[in-house]
């Protein structure tokens, strides 16, 4: 099974592979041009199916009219027909026959006979020899015909055979006919018989005389004609397919393109755009199909972009500044040991107490910078585990209450069951969160950890009353490097990546953050776990 696929696979890239090469144009007009081809193969099949079904049933009611005009026409002509001899019977039925014009274009062929092997053979031969035999001859007198009525499991039918009494052998049979009809007169049994290979409709009547002798009428309807009709039909389509075809390949690539230029300025917009004008924005064409919603994305895209790049020569605006401040102290110490010597002890001391505390300054700093590198590279293991929020929260707020003894700290805890996530994240999460509520609340303040059940989530806050944060800067407060402080006050410590790794660090395991906070009153940073995510 897999080697028929692979194959199946092989042909198809074959044949596709080449067609993917070319224009976009010429792709879709060939498409539409084998859809179009399609579409009128269906139309053929439809057409010949309907039209022949029509055909079909016009026929037959055709020729039960027709079976019904004879009847009411030899009823017309009882008596006289009755009075006709025997053998004068068949050749009178068939020229009174003619008078209803049933062989204009020989679409309706009528066989007279009886049941004493008499038919009307001989006044029509020109036709009826081709139409039963298949053969044309020019003397007929050589000819004989044998009719019988045969009664079998399978129904009620004439057997016609047609006999050359002059053939080598004697009497050879070059025509045979098997006639099904019904004798009861109530009825209008119509048949479908192949003749020489063509199906024919056919029915029968059969009149019977006081002397118990009988004559059968049959009557046949060719479907030449319908042939024909058909024949023409389907010319005409073909000849309209054709004409359809060749237009749609001459023009649909025209309109096409035409229809495609919209993409094809946008694409030469899109190719000269570049870092130095993302604040470009390709203009709406207005029309509010599928071409103006792209370029819609494209301009929200481009906004993002910018926002983005600018973002990130921020960021490495503000990276390079926070390194260079300890590294012109470095620089700074030694170039002074340089100069003054090492013999002047105290010197020396505040020297290297200064290197040392701004080399783990950067070695801080360039851990965080590495810690988020990671988790936005998506190289950052996350070990979920069951913890109880209650534990947790008593043993971060004991720690807390010996680090920051100026400071108090409670809890408030709607919430004390269980949540699935990272125990070491977590820790890192509410020390990094506790350490930016001490740093903007002046003691002695009070810093408090609550938690709640919501609708979707669990809560996890740490609420300080600190001295608040401005409206306007609490968007930006989890963007890198960004601080309240624009003077970068040293004071405060931080480089303005704490809340930046919280976010991250919650990211990774599902959650998100949500700040709320007042001036002079306090923040509250609020840590919230969906439910559906992490509670088994």
């Amino acid at each position: 099974m897999s080697n028929k696929q692979n194959f199946f696979k092989r042909q198809y890239h074959k044949l596709y592979d080449p067609f993917r090469k070319l224009k976009l144009t010429t792709r879709i007009t060939v498409f539409n041009v084998i859809l179009f081809a399609i579409l009128i193969l269906f139309v053929f099949l439809f057409v010949t199916v309907l039209t022949r079904q029509f055909l079909f049933y016009k026929n037959k009611d055709e020729l039960i009219s027709k079976k019904t005009q004879i009847e009411d026409f030899i009823n017309e002509d009882a008596d006289i027909l009755y009075q006709t001899p025997d053998n004068q019977r068949v050749p009178y039925l068939y020229e009174r026959l003619k008078k209803l014009y049933l062989f204009e274009n020989y679409k309706f062929v009528v066989l007279v006979s009886d049941n004493a092997n008499r038919t009307s053979y001989l006044l029509n031969k020109s036709y009826y020899d081709r139409f039963v035999t298949g053969t044309e001859y020019t003397d007929t007198s050589n000819l004989s015909t044998v009719l019988k009525v045969e009664t079998s499991t399978d129904g009620t039918f004439l057997d016609l055979k047609i006999y050359d009494n002059q053939a080598s052998d004697g009497q050879s049979i070059i025509g045979s006919l098997q006639i099904p009809f019904s004798l009861d007169q109530t009825t209008s049994d119509v048949f479908i018989t192949k003749i020489l290979g063509t199906d024919v409709m056919h029915t029968t009547s059969n009149i019977v005389f006081l002397d118990g002798k009988k004559v059968y009428i049959t009557l046949f309807l060719t479907s030449t004609l319908d042939e024909d009709y058909l024949m023409s039909l389907n010319s005409a389509l073909f000849v309209s397919s054709i004409i359809g075809i060749l237009l749609l390949s001459i023009f649909g690539r025209y309109f096409t393109r035409r229809a495609l230029r919209p993409l094809v300025n946008l694409s030469y917009t899109a190719q000269n755009i570049n870092n130095e004008n993302l604040d470009y924005r390709i203009p709406s064409i207005g029309t509010n199909d599928e071409v103006d919603t792209l370029i819609k994305s494209l301009n929200f895209m481009l906004q993002n972009l910018e926002k983005s790049f600018d973002y990130q020569k921020r960021f490495v605006s503000d990276a390079s500044h926070e390194l260079r401040i300890p590294l012109t102290i470095i620089l700074g110490y030694v170039d002074l040991l340089k100069t003054m010597g090492y013999d002047e002890r105290e010197l020396l001391d505040e020297s290297i107490e200064s290197i040392e505390s701004e080399a783990k300054n950067m070695k801080n700093l360039v851990e965080k910078l590495l810690l988020l590198a990671r988790v936005e590279n998506r190289t950052f293991e996350v070990n979920f585990d069951r913890i109880s929020v209650k534990e947790i929260s008593d043993k971060l707020i004991h720690e807390c209450r010996i680090i920051y003894e100026d400071y108090t700290f409670d809890s408030e805890l709607n919430y004390t069951g269980d949540i699935i996530v990272d125990k070491e994240l977590i820790v890192q999460i509410f020390r990094a969160l506790v350490d930016n509520a001490v740093k903007y609340t002046e003691p002695p303040g009070t810093i408090t950890v609550t938690s709640r059940e919501l609708r979707k989530y669990y809560e996890i806050a740490i609420q300080d009353t600190g001295r608040g944060i401005p409206a306007e800067n609490i968007p930006n407060l989890t963007n890198r490097f960004f601080r309240v402080d624009e003077d970068r006050n040293r004071k405060t410590g931080g480089v303005g990546l704490g809340l930046a790794i919280v976010e991250s660090l919650m990211k990774v395991q599902g959650g998100r953050i949500q700040i709320e906070s007042q001036e002079h009153v306090g923040t509250k940073i609020s840590l919230l776990f969906p439910k559906d995510q992490f509670m088994k």
